[in-house]
């Protein structure tokens, strides 16, 4: 197995593990080099008085596809997220499914930026955001 494959797997494992992507619901539905796409379903508790979904639940799924597109850039380790500079352009509804695809467009010295857009049903775009994910450097024994 190469080194690529090793960390996307690696990677792949980890999402299972996350806490915060099970309470959400959210799936990794495909991973490689530099992309990501989580998916989840807009359940009952993430709505607000009106029946549309918490922007944080869409900006979280999108957070997780950005992260993950960002660690597929690197060999190693984790990428905190720095900033998301998120836009909400169409509402998400209850029972909706929402698939985030994040894109890695510059691994720099210390920062991975990624854009990743929200979409929902019929392939209409709910949310599109901006993440810049910090390069943690490895600290030498």
């Amino acid at each position: 197995m190469s080194k690529i494959s090793e960390r996307l797997a690696e990677l792949g494992e980890r999402f299972t593990q996350e806490p915060y992507a099970k309470f959400l619901g959210a799936e990794l539905s495909e991973l490689t080099i530099n992309y990501a796409v989580v998916r989840a379903v807009a359940k009952d508790d993430v709505l607000i008085v009106g029946g549309i979904v918490q922007g944080g639940f869409t900006a979280s799924i999108a957070d997780f596809a950005g992260v993950y597109a960002a660690m597929a850039a690197l060999p190693s380790g984790h990428t905190p997220l720095q900033s998301i500079d998120m836009h909400f352009l169409r509402p998400v509804k209850a029972g909706e499914t929402i698939e985030a695809r994040g894109q890695v467009i510059n691994v720099g010295k210390r920062t991975v930026h990624v854009t990743v857009r929200v979409f929902g049903e019929g392939n209409k775009l709910k949310a599109h955001a901006i993440c810049a994910f910090a390069i943690i450097k490895e600290k030498s024994s």
